[in-house]
C-alpha cells in the first residue's frame, strides 16, 4: 500500500498562519478523544489505516481544498462541526442522534486514507498547485464505497441510515435515488462536506 507520509518541506505551513505540524497534533488529539468517546472506528481499522489517516491530505490540488498533510482529518472535524450545527436546526421530531451525525462524519472520507501521493514533480506543484497525485495501485471506488468497504471489513456496524449517508455524499447530482430518496442523515452530511470545503477554500 502507497503510503501518504509526505516531505517535511509540506509540513511547514498550511497558509501561512498556521504551524503544521501543530493542527496535525491537535487534530489527531481531538480526532482520536472523539472516537474514543463516541467509539466508532474500531481498533483493527484505525490499526489497518494508521498514521496514515491522520497525515492525508483531502484533495490533490491548492485549488481544491485541503491539499496538504493533515487535509483529511482537518476536514473531518470541519465537517462534524457543521453537520452537528445543521441538526441543531432542524424541528426537533427530524434531529438525528448526534452519535449518527460523528460516526458518519468521521467516516465518510476514510477511503482518501491512500488514495493520494506526493507529486514528485516539482513543476507541477510550483505551477499548477498539484501537491498531490493519486495513487494508481488503489483500485478505482468512489470515496464513499471505498470508506464502507474499509469500514464493513474492519468491523464497524453501521445502521441503514448510516451506510446510506456514506455512500451517497459523493454521488453526483443526476443520481436520481441519491437525491430524491436520501434520508435527514444523508442530506446533513452532504450539506456539512459543502460547507466545510466552503471554509476551507477560503482559509
Amino acid at each position: 500500500m502507497e503510503k501518504t507520509v509526505k516531505p517535511d518541506s509540506l509540513l511547514k505551513k498550511v497558509g501561512s498562519k498556521v504551524d503544521l505540524k501543530d493542527k496535525i497534533l491537535r487534530n489527531k488529539k481531538t480526532f482520536l478523544e472523539k472516537n474514543e468517546l463516541y467509539g466508532i472506528i474500531t481498533k483493527e481499522l484505525l490499526d489497518y489505516l494508521g498514521e496514515d489517516l491522520l497525515t492525508a491530505p483531502a484533495s490533490t490540488m491548492t485549488s481544491l481544498h485541503n491539499a496538504f498533510p493533515g487535509g483529511l482529518i482537518d476536514h473531518v472535524l470541519i465537517t462534524t462541526k457543521y453537520a452537528i450545527g445543521i441538526n441543531k436546526l432542524l424541528p426537533e421530531n427530524l434531529q438525528v442522534e448526534s452519535h449518527s451525525i460523528v460516526k458518519v462524519c468521521f467516516l465518510h472520507q476514510i477511503g482518501k486514507t491512500f488514495l493520494y501521493k506526493w507529486n514528485e514533480s516539482e513543476w507541477h506543484r510550483n505551477n499548477l498547485g498539484k501537491i498531490y497525485e493519486f495513487n494508481e495501485d488503489v483500485t478505482s471506488m468512489k470515496i464513499g464505497e471505498r470508506s464502507i468497504y474499509y469500514t464493513m471489513k474492519y468491523g464497524v456496524e453501521l445502521s441503514e441510515e448510516e451506510y446510506q449517508a456514506i455512500i451517497n455524499y459523493d454521488k453526483t447530482e443526476d443520481d436520481k435515488q441519491s437525491k430524491w430518496y436520501g434520508g435527514t442523515l444523508s442530506t446533513i452530511l452532504k450539506q456539512a462536506n459543502d460547507l466545510a470545503i466552503i471554509e476551507e477554500k477560503n482559509i
